[in-house]
């Protein structure tokens, strides 16, 4: 089968989205499958296009066995909205273009964030006369007004309101990550014939229990000798609740914070640690996925706290599959789906949303039991291998791509 996967984000870049996306590029490789990868100049997080790939407007490559056609896009590091908005734009259109003197595929799978690239998806649709399956990770624009990011009266909120109701009715199928997503999905799409839910996984061999040696390194790298260390990995953004984190951090001066990553709210953090005196915070900047492992071998505990918001009952972080996977106990405010998947693995605590004093508590009960610890590595690991393995996602999109070429 010749399959193309058009995403704005692919390695070297880093993120959710490059990581799940190349990971399914290289089990259907690995399958036997041709795979075509659509995608920009690597230039996310930083907002500068890397070395190496600036001053072309196409270039091709080939990344384990997966063809990757890139295209220019407009980079800024300003992380306002008019800068997004000419990134978004600028590879939509030059991924129209280049994608339309492609060879034709069988399939094309969309990443639908950011939702705009689906525009993308329905040219090539029509002009290379194939079928579309649209993979939805996020509700946009309803996760941007939910967490405050947007207000409901923007003029671009208003805009993606159409273009996602479009986009799904557009697609021959489409695939919703949580439980929560469907949901919306269903709301605009209610034939339960047209849309699938397939759960994130993650690469269990890359993400184990760590060697007693990487972990060593790691914490001297980060100076946090050996107390007891939580940390939070990945985007810094409006979805958590960094306020309830720096307040844990404030009420156990004894225990390590160490927040990997960045996003739109890394200044902020940084600042407000610096004006609170927090010494117990330490910052990595972001760093290359391959880096994870021996971030999650120094940690003792997993650090999630989503924010107060319509969308958290429905939010899975990635960051909780990698942990789990690693055997690392999770402490998460969540709820929902979130909540329900550490219960009935085992492998964290789940405490109220927005209450600092309820995480504190927890973590602090988790440093001073041991024995506890052991118990949730345990299950964390179990309930990975026994659920969270990659090949599964990968045939149940490759059944999906079958149904909606006509050969199921």
């Amino acid at each position: 089968m010749k399959i193309w996967l058009l995403t704005q984000f692919y390695p070297p870049e880093f993120g959710a989205a490059a990581v799940r996306l190349s990971r399914l590029a290289r089990l259907l490789v690995a399958d036997g499958h041709q795979v075509t990868v659509l995608t920009g100049m690597p230039n996310y997080p930083e907002g500068v296009i890397r070395e190496g790939y600036r001053g072309r407007l196409t270039l091709r490559e080939t990344l384990d066995g997966v063809t990757v056609e890139r295209v220019w896009v407009y980079a800024t590091p300003s992380r306002g909205a008019c800068g997004r908005l000419l990134n978004q734009f600028s590879f939509m259109l030059l991924a129209a273009l280049r994608g339309s003197f492609l060879k034709r595929p069988d399939v094309i799978l969309v990443e639908s964030h950011p939702l705009f690239v689906c525009l993308t998806g329905g040219w090539l649709r029509r002009v290379k006369h194939v079928p579309v399956v649209l993979n939805v990770s996020d509700l946009w624009p309803e996760s941007a007004v939910a967490t405050g990011a947007l207000s409901p009266d923007s003029p671009l909120v208003k805009l993606a309101q159409p273009v996602e109701k479009w986009a799904y009715g557009d697609a021959a199928h489409v695939v919703g990550m949580t439980a929560g997503v469907m949901d919306g999905i269903h709301h605009i799409l209610p034939d339960p014939n047209r849309a699938t839910l397939i759960k994130n996984a993650v690469d269990l061999d890359a993400f184990h229990l760590a060697s007693p040696q990487l972990r060593a390194e790691v914490r001297e790298r980060y100076g946090l000798g050996d107390r007891f260390t939580v940390v939070h990995v990945g985007n810094m953004s409006l979805t958590y609740d960094f306020h309830v984190m720096l307040d844990a951090a404030a009420l156990l001066s004894e225990i390590a914070f160490l927040f990997v990553g960045g996003g739109s709210q890394a200044a902020w953090i940084e600042a407000e640690v610096r004006s609170r005196g927090l010494a117990n915070v330490i910052f990595t900047g972001v760093l290359p996925h391959d880096a994870m492992p021996g971030v999650w071998a120094a940690a003792d505990a997993c650090l999630i706290a989503l924010g107060d918001h319509s969308v958290a009952g429905g939010t899975l972080p990635a960051k909780m599959y990698e942990a789990l996977a690693t055997g690392t106990p999770v402490v998460a405010a969540i709820r929902g789906e979130g909540a329900a998947l550490l219960e009935s693995s085992g492998a964290g605590v789940v405490v109220p949303i927005a209450d600092a004093a309820a995480m504190a508590n927890a973590i602090r009960a988790l440093a001073a039991d041991p024995l506890r610890r052991t118990a949730l590595a345990a299950a964390a690991r179990a309930y990975a291998e026994q659920n969270l393995a990659p090949e599964p996602v990968a045939n149940a999109y490759l059944a999906i791509f079958r149904r909606v070429i006509g050969e199921a």
